[in-house]
């Protein structure tokens, strides 16, 4: 028996729109739908936001791909710098990349010269996060040596935020930010600029545009009064049995006996499924890899009710359980 996944794009669609009512200065929303927007089904979620969004981001060339075939004719940048292997992947069906080296711009341009096409690129700082990325020294010469390759053409530069709940952090990614947007704008006055996700938008670091993710699938990174997001997605498991235990009796593997008498619904969900093994929420011991047993009666359980608490409790993020959530789902929309 596989689970439904319900993704209510109405809902997906209301937190968009109060993201966007919050940007200034004409700033413009680039929904990040990578990792199959976060376990929502990309091509559904990103033409659900259609006229909503103005550009999107994935993580890989592959994703790009998809919302092309999907019919979604918008910017898409590729977060991942480019490996040589699916340069091609970029001019065929007009991707955006992320650069942070002369060595990847002579990439780009030998696919976009064998395809006669102009690849888009964006320019990746490191500010201090240390994961990808160049300085400014770097940044500058990359916009300068783009110049003389024919068939790509700078059209962004941006950064991402370690800490963005910290604001002194944020301060001086900011600076760095800065200083290497202020160098490489020189070479192109209508580069698009960013530096925020959706914990940098909370924190009202605007920029030309917003890379919104998490906010869309209604859950904050931080406490905020920034802006109120509902959840778009729920993961119903049907329960099979229900039982009375006593105290002293054990449950599912393990040899540890329940503390005190209580009902236990044994329902269609494992970790298998997508969420953790470890024991969180209401569930008795561990899950297994096909079942769960959760204290109460019930016909049927959304395992992500209260899911900031259960990412907490489990030592992880709601990121990360709302990617793998809904893995042997039926997914079903409502629009």
């Amino acid at each position: 028996m596989r689970n439904k996944a319900v993704i209510d794009l109405r809902i997906l669609r209301e937190n968009a729109l109060a993201v966007k009512a919050g940007l200034k200065d004409g700033a413009q929303l680039n929904a990040v739908v990578k990792a199959n927007a976060y376990g929502h089904g990309d091509a559904e979620c990103a033409n659900a936001l259609y006229d909503i969004a103005d550009s999107y981001s994935v993580a890989l060339a592959e994703e790009g791909v998809r919302l092309r075939r999907a019919g979604i004719d918008k910017p898409i940048l590729v977060l991942i710098e480019p490996f040589e292997s699916d340069a091609r992947l970029f001019a065929r069906y007009g991707l955006t990349a992320s650069v942070s080296s002369v060595e990847t711009l002579k990439i780009l341009h030998i696919a976009a010269a064998e395809q006669n096409a102009v690849i888009p690129f964006h320019i990746k700082v490191n500010t201090g996060m240390n994961r990808l990325g160049t300085d400014a020294e770097g940044a500058e010469r990359i916009a300068a040596e783009a110049e003389r390759f024919k068939g790509v053409r700078c059209t962004g530069i941006y950064s991402h935020l370690a800490v963005p709940e910290e604001k002194a952090v944020l301060s001086e990614q900011r600076k760095a930010f800065l200083l290497a947007y202020n160098r490489v704008k020189g070479y192109n006055k209508d580069i698009k600029a960013h530096l925020s996700a959706s914990g940098g938008y909370l924190q009202g670091e605007y920029f030309d545009l917003c890379r919104i993710g998490i906010l869309l699938y209604g859950y904050k990174p931080f406490e905020s009064d920034a802006v109120q997001v509902r959840p778009v997605m729920s993961v119903r498991a049907p329960t099979l049995t229900v039982r009375k235990l006593k105290a002293g009796e054990r449950i599912l593997y393990g040899n540890t006996p329940l503390e005190r008498d209580c009902t236990a619904s044994i329902y269609r969900y494992g970790y298998a499924d997508g969420l953790a093994r470890k024991q969180s929420g209401n569930l008795l011991n561990n899950r297994c890899m096909d079942l769960s047993a959760a204290e109460g009666a019930y016909e049927e359980i959304d395992v992500l009710r209260d899911l900031e608490r259960k990412a907490k409790e489990s030592g992880t993020i709601t990121y990360e359980m709302l990617c793998g959530a809904a893995n042997r789902c039926e997914r079903v929309y409502l629009r």
